[in-house]
């Protein structure tokens, strides 16, 4: 449409719904409580209309509509690949959109309906939102390739309170936690950078000869090529829960159920088996809300996040 066109169709909207649904007095224009509710109501009128209209047209059919997917940066790249190579090739009429973006971003499509579900790290359910739990990623202790640690068998707490450790920026959840966890093993090691991405965090090890806390597939590639190693730690028992999260009450259309079904079935075949967890699923967000990002560790573009 062009710009005149789409304000006349606007200011019909605004005189048919007696409300005025953009402030025009500022620079970009922005929707009003009256405009967003709007906006969020008709997302939620076209998904359904779409989930219905694939509905129909599915029966007795295999997967042949379009399903869209909100998810954070780790968990999209580890995960999302693999995904999308198995439904080109057993699902080939599916479409499938995906859309990465910071945790809370996450929440928000899905809130509004703008995506059928979204995958997170830390999943929490709310009053509009059901997080079905879908797998744990265990944590790894990392050091570059020659870390004088990774000559060692074995690697104690005892060992690490000598080293400089790249750790993850104080108001994230996944700092929290580590930072429990090492409280738990009465020690206490020396912070030599803190960052919130993996990239980051890469390259201080580096710079730093550190070693950090990480979820082994955040770090596969790294792993496999040697530009990373694992040491051995058997007392590590630290491990990040993701899970799915879809709108209450919105019924997902046969490709969204579909690609749901393969996420949920993979984590089941090959759920790593773990004794600690970090968070569980039933909890509620208000619990976490105190905290700032207390969902996740994902931050914004261009470094490439982890969550």
């Amino acid at each position: 449409m062009t710009q005149s066109g789409a304000s006349q169709a606007v200011q019909q909207l605004e005189e048919y719904l007696q409300v005025q649904l953009i402030d025009r007095s500022k620079r970009p224009f922005l929707l009003t409580d009256e405009g967003r509710l709007f906006h969020t109501g008709c997302l939620e009128l076209l998904r359904r209309f779409e989930s219905l209209t694939e509905e129909v047209r599915a029966i007795g059919k295999d997967m042949a509509g379009r399903a869209a997917i909100a998810s954070i940066y780790s968990v999209g790249l580890s995960y999302l690949p693999k995904l999308q190579r198995e439904i080109k090739k057993n699902h080939p009429q599916a479409e499938v959109r995906y859309q990465f973006g910071h945790p809370d971003e996450v929440y928000r499509l899905v809130e509004q309906g703008a995506v059928d579900f979204g995958l997170v790290s830390y999943p929490q359910s709310s009053k509009t939102v059901e997080a079905k739990r879908w797998r744990e990623e265990a944590m790894v202790l990392a050091a570059v390739s020659g870390h004088a640690l990774a000559t060692k068998d074995v690697v104690s707490p005892q060992d690490l309170e000598s080293e400089p450790l790249v750790a993850f920026a104080p108001n994230l959840r996944i700092r929290h936690e580590i930072d429990r966890f090492l409280r738990q093993l009465g020690i206490k090691m020396q912070i030599a950078a803190e960052f919130d991405n993996i990239d980051s965090v890469k390259h201080a090890m580096e710079v730093n000869a550190a070693v950090a806390f990480l979820p082994r597939p955040s770090v596969q590639e790294h792993l496999a090529d040697r530009t990373l190693v694992e040491l051995s730690c058997p007392w590590l028992k630290l491990t990040r829960p993701l899970g799915v999260v879809h709108r209450r009450g919105s019924p997902l259309g046969r490709t969204a159920r579909g690609v749901m079904e393969l996420i949920l079935s993979d984590s089941v075949a090959q759920s790593e088996s773990t004794t600690c967890s970090l968070h569980h699923c039933d909890k509620g967000r208000d619990e976490q809300e105190s905290s700032a990002n207390a969902n996740s560790y994902d931050v914004r573009p261009p470094a490439r996040p982890l969550q």
